[in-house]
């Protein structure tokens, strides 16, 4: 049950059957989503502790776990053979979505996320983290995040200054609150974003209200 062939050592794979929060020896984070395959071995250095390797991104993230903690998460995950995977169909469709889109193009990587529908699933976050992570490269992913951060603030900008022609906060809620709901705005895609920056009015009457649900879009980029 290898999944790394040129490896020194022998990985074994296991699918998760519940999420787990991940740390990576360089400060690395990511989450090891419901029913994702994942690499386990002893580490050399240390054998109070193991190393496990999330399939999607490859054998150069590795995440370090105390033995007791990869003994916790083993007990619920069950061991598989590589070719009796079945991918997570969520998964499938973003990978091929994420491979008609321009990864220069940040407007055709929002489309192919399709967050406001899919981000509503707690394990999409992990799914899309992944498949990006094994389609771009980090620099890409470096690009695309920053992007994200300048069309939130473009935003912003012009939700304030229609608050100071108003005189009067206009968006009822915390600053967390305005950041998500600044973020999920961007996610929803070019012509949408354009219309709120366009009027402003309209993103405070969409979200001002409704709490956006789910984690952060620009989460997906980090």
């Amino acid at each position: 049950m290898a999944i790394l062939g040129n490896d020194a050592y022998e990985w074994y794979l296991y699918q998760a059957r519940q999420p787990c929060v991940l740390a990576s020896a360089r400060g690395q984070r990511g989450v090891l989503a419901k029913g994702a395959a994942f690499g386990v071995r002893g580490a050399s250095s240390d054998k109070r502790a193991c190393r496990l390797i999330l399939k999607e991104l490859g054998s150069r993230t590795v995440f370090s776990l105390p033995q007791t903690q990869a003994d916790a998460l083993l007990k619920k995950s069950r061991p598989v053979d590589a070719d009796a995977l079945r991918p997570e169909p969520k998964a499938t469709r973003l990978a091929v979505r994420l491979a008609r889109a321009d990864p220069k193009q940040f407007w055709s990587v929002v489309a192919a996320l399709n967050w406001p529908k899919s981000g509503l699933d707690p394990a999409y976050l992990a799914i899309a983290r992944a498949a990006l992570r094994e389609r771009l490269r980090a620099s890409e992913l470096t690009r695309l995040e920053k992007a994200a951060a300048r069309h939130r603030r473009a935003l912003q900008k012009a939700v304030e200054r229609l608050e100071k022609q108003a005189g009067e906060q206009l968006f009822l809620g915390g600053d967390d609150s305005f950041y998500d709901a600044l973020a999920h705005a961007v996610s929803s895609g070019q012509r949408a974003f354009d219309a709120f920056v366009r009027k402003p009015e309209s993103f405070v009457k969409k979200y001002n209200r409704a709490p956006v649900e789910g984690e952060n879009f620009e989460s997906c980029f980090l």
